[in-house]
């Protein structure tokens, strides 16, 4: 249906259409009438035009009314069809339609189709009077938005060729404490930030020390020509465990130079080191032997689930070297008992099987010799029965079956006979 105004339908259909003219009808009315009816006067007839023009005046008026409100009615579809641009349209199965009309920009289509067409709802494409749209802005905006996102491609395609050619340098720092040297090989600066946001510039074509001191994660990259951090890579750093320990004064209590060590640490694998050596593990509570006189270095070391080690070092001087406790001269007629015989005193203390002689220095002979540590020498030389000569030096030695840990085999010594 056209959009046309239904009084000029009426108008039009009713426009230049007679009825046949019949003379003879005419005629017999006329007869008739003046027969039946009684000569009016011009005020009757007058009231019959006038009742004629108020309906004829009435029934324009309502087909007026009625248009209007189809009029009304049809621009709102419009303004709903409008408002709904750009939305998903339901179309609905019709049962009873074996064609289907589509409409569109005022030009119809007809679509064929076979039993439950689709009925497609007609969509308005007609401008929106309401939309003031400058083209000429909106083209002018479309070029600039293009534009600058060419440039933002090409910067970002600049970017990626410029960090692609970087080489960086491995972060392979775990834990609190440790010590790396960060190589930087480019042409550019490099930067590696702490966890508390510290800047640590690293500079084109050199070598940097770094001593890691914070737990969390260490970032390398780079910063972009607008002052913002580019990440490459990070790496986390993992706390240390937490270590001390404590030495006592050295004893002799058991005939061995003993260290007594106390560690102070929540983790469990631990070693421990003389003079860079392992001497024991995974103890707490424990004693070392300091065979050697002069600063020994004392060393406990622990990590944990991480990895992390922590180490410690302690300096622990001796006077002398250990050589079993003995002493140097005895007196074979003295009253005291400790002092009239020679038995190295560790020998007496120690559980461990040993051979001590004692050598004639002027010949080479055997003065004594024995394998128990109740048997000591008493000054008498075995080869002949008598008292060794007094005031001499003889030569001892002993070899040890058992030695401690890092301890000597043999142990040799001078004893003068008083």
């Amino acid at each position: 249906m056209t959009n046309k105004n239904i009084e000029e339908l009426f108008k039009h259909a009713l426009d230049g259409h007679e009825l046949p003219y019949d003379a003879s009808a005419w005629k017999g009315l006329t007869n008739k009438l003046d027969k039946n009816i009684p000569a009016q006067s011009p005020v009757k007839v007058w009231r019959w035009v006038l009742g004629s023009l108020v309906l004829i005046s009435i029934t324009s008026l309502l087909l007026w009314n009625n248009s209007k409100e189809i009029n009304n009615t049809k621009k709102n579809e419009i303004g709903e069809n409008t408002s709904q641009k750009g939305k998903t349209t339901k179309i609905e199965k019709s049962t009873n339609k074996q064609d289907v009309t589509i409409q569109k920009d005022k030009k119809q289509a007809v679509a064929i189709t076979q039993e439950n067409v689709f009925e497609i709802p007609t969509i308005d494409t007609d401008y929106n009077e309401n939309e003031n749209l400058n083209v000429d802005e909106i083209q002018k905006e479309e070029i600039v938005s293009t534009d600058e996102q060419i440039e933002t491609v090409k910067k970002h395609e600049n970017d990626v060729a410029v960090n692609s050619s970087i080489v960086y340098p491995t972060l392979s720092f775990n834990c609190i404490g440790d010590q790396k040297v960060l190589s930087n090989k480019n042409a550019t600066d490099l930067v590696l930030v702490t966890p508390s946001n510290l800047q640590l510039i690293i500079p084109a074509k050199s070598e940097t020390s770094v001593t890691i001191e914070e737990k969390g994660y260490y970032r390398i990259g780079k910063m972009s020509a607008e002052g913002i951090f580019n990440e490459h890579t990070n790496q986390l750093v993992n706390e240390s465990p937490s270590l001390d320990f404590s030495v006592e004064d050295l004893n002799y209590l058991n005939g061995l130079p003993t260290l007594p060590i106390n560690i102070k640490s929540n983790e469990t694998t631990i070693a421990i080191y003389l003079n860079n050596k392992l001497v024991a593990s995974n103890l707490k509570e424990t004693e070392i032997y300091l065979f050697k006189k002069g600063a020994n270095q004392v060393s406990i070391s622990c990590s944990n689930e991480f990895n992390c080690k922590a180490t410690i070092t302690k300096t622990v001087n001796t006077v002398e070297d250990y050589n079993l406790l003995a002493v140097n001269a005895f007196d074979p007629f003295s009253n005291d008992a400790r002092k009239s015989t020679f038995m190295p005193f560790a020998l007496t203390q120690r559980k461990t099987a040993f051979n001590l002689i004692i050598i004639d220095p002027s010949d080479g002979g055997i003065v004594f010799e024995s394998s128990d540590a109740s048997n000591a020498w008493d000054g008498y030389d075995k080869r002949n029965g008598k008292m060794a000569a007094a005031n001499k030096a003889y030569i001892w030695k002993v070899n040890i079956a058992n030695p401690e840990h890092k301890e000597n085999i043999e142990y040799k010594g001078t004893i003068v006979r008083l």
